[in-house]
């Protein structure tokens, strides 16, 4: 992994491949665990972290979407995004050394040309705590916010939109 001082230099996407499941399940939970925390509880982190857990329902998951991989100049993942069609953004998660390095942008472009490509005229997404600022900046509107279920334990959420 790269080092969280040392900023991510090369950094591409490409198409999700069956084999990366793995990879993002770990990248999934990595970025909630550590990352979340910020803005939940260790209980909530890790009944949302869980839902990577089962191998079969991740991968799909994983299907059920159009997912773009981002890849260092190594090789290595460090984030990754889904977007169902024909315009809701499932997921969107990068390595907690990946953060504020350009990365989740990298991905989000990606998401947004393929929804584009496909006829979306609007872009949704259910964003957390700590990605709403982040899709706020990429031109989302938030439309409201709940909460969200997951594992027993409930998480704030917001519904936003662009487009």
């Amino acid at each position: 992994m790269t080092d969280t001082n040392e900023p991510l230099h090369e950094v591409s996407t490409r198409d999700y491949q069956p084999a990366d499941a793995p990879a993002l399940a770990a990248v999934y939970r990595a970025a909630i665990l550590e990352t979340g925390r910020n803005a939940y509880s260790a209980e909530q982190c890790a009944a949302w972290a869980a839902t990577a857990d089962d191998a079969s329902a991740w991968a799909a998951r994983l299907q059920d979407n159009w997912v773009r991989v981002a890849v260092d100049e190594e090789g290595e993942i460090v984030g990754f995004g889904g977007i169902l069609m024909p315009g809701q953004i499932d997921l969107l998660f990068t390595t907690p050394e990946a953060n504020r390095q350009g990365v989740g942008s990298l991905i989000l472009e990606d998401l947004l040309e393929l929804a584009a490509a496909m006829g979306a005229k609007k872009v949704t997404a259910i964003a957390s705590e700590l990605s709403k600022p982040f899709f706020e900046k990429h031109g989302f509107k938030l439309v409201e916010s709940g909460e969200h279920e997951r594992c027993g334990q409930s998480l704030t959420c917001h519904k936003l939109v662009r487009g």
